[in-house]
């Protein structure tokens, strides 16, 4: 493959004939290093790395680092990712945080996913420093211990999940991007999308 072909995306769907190419691919992953993916050169293990992401069942060759930040929503494994389904059974699961990134004005003029708590990107990080006691003070709801369920959810998952990558860098482990965000939830409950 030419190095000169910048921003090649490869799209393979399910079925045999994408396993076929996937299998190609896989085995012959060191020729294919020299590809350019969305602007950014791939090496070997990147190039792996695509090829064994899947979201919403399509393979990407896109340009987010998932060695950089493994809830980059372009190449997030989908064990990290919470469906809209989990997002509308949280009522039940009280257990289960969900943090909403985008600003507060964001969230005045659209509105919010219920039980959600707003925790600005830029804060995310201190926040979920704070002792337990001033967490539950400010935000009305217990702190998460490390090994409990946290979810982020933004306007369309890229916030969401550079807060999950805060999260896990502080030693959270059980922290999902809900990939779809506020612009999915909307869309399937006749919601403003955008200010």
């Amino acid at each position: 493959m030419n190095a000169s072909l910048a921003g090649l995306r490869l799209m393979l769907r399910a079925g045999p004939a994408a396993q076929l190419v996937r299998r190609h691919f896989t085995v012959n992953v060191t020729k294919l290093a020299g590809i350019r993916c969305s602007g950014s050169l791939l090496g070997s293990d990147r190039v792996r790395a695509v090829l064994n992401s899947s979201v919403g069942g399509v393979r990407r060759c896109h340009g987010g680092d998932c060695s950089v930040n493994k809830f980059d929503k372009s190449c997030i494994d989908p064990k990290l990712v919470a469906s809209y389904d989990e997002i509308v059974d949280l009522p039940n699961h009280p257990e289960k945080l969900l943090v909403d990134v985008r600003n507060p004005e964001e969230l005045a003029a659209t509105g919010v996913i219920p039980t959600s708590i707003n925790i600005p990107l830029k804060t995310v990080a201190d926040e979920l420093k704070l002792s337990p006691e001033a967490f539950q003070a400010k935000y009305g709801r217990k702190k998460p211990a490390e090994s409990d369920p946290i979810i982020f959810s933004c306007r369309s998952g890229v916030r969401a999940g550079m807060a999950a990558n805060e999260a896990d860098k502080l030693g959270f482990k059980n922290v999902k991007n809900y990939v779809g965000s506020w612009l999915e939830y909307a869309e399937k409950n006749g919601l403003p999308m955008d200010p």
